[in-house]
């Protein structure tokens, strides 16, 4: 698992002071490109490789509001590898109060950038990839 922890910006919220809920897909991507950051796999290295990783599904429950000025920690965990997906899990929490405001779930495909066509992905990247695959606990 990795936590990513954000604030809310003014910017990402309504007239009430309340988080646009497009805001929690932009901070799903986010959490997603720390993680692999963090596991030492950068997207520009995929890049360069011609793979990119674009999204296939995606959801959002969404539990209590996030507000302007909240500190929130996105839980990410990586729960299902292949050479051509991942599936990311996601769960958001009000860092003051451990409140959780969301859950989430991503599913990537490995794409060739220049073709278009799914790819799949070398030792190079799945290896440690692979290696960090986890099953999110239950609340």
């Amino acid at each position: 698992m990795y936590t990513a922890t954000i604030n809310v910006r003014f910017y990402e919220t309504d007239m009430m002071g309340i988080a646009h809920h497009s805001n929690h897909f932009r901070w799903f991507e986010m959490a997603r490109i720390e993680f692999l950051r963090h596991i030492g796999v950068t997207l520009w290295d995929m890049m360069d490789e011609d793979i990119v990783f674009p999204i296939m599904n995606v959801s959002c429950n969404y539990k209590e509001p996030a507000r302007f000025d909240d500190t929130i920690n996105i839980e990410t965990y990586l729960v299902k590898m292949t050479r051509a997906q991942m599936v990311f899990k996601y769960r958001m929490r009000r860092a003051s109060d451990g409140a959780l405001l969301a859950t989430g779930e991503t599913k990537n495909a490995f794409m060739s950038k220049s073709s278009g066509k799914i790819v799949r992905l070398e030792d190079r990247f799945y290896q440690p990839i692979l290696n960090a695959v986890e099953e999110m606990p239950h609340d």
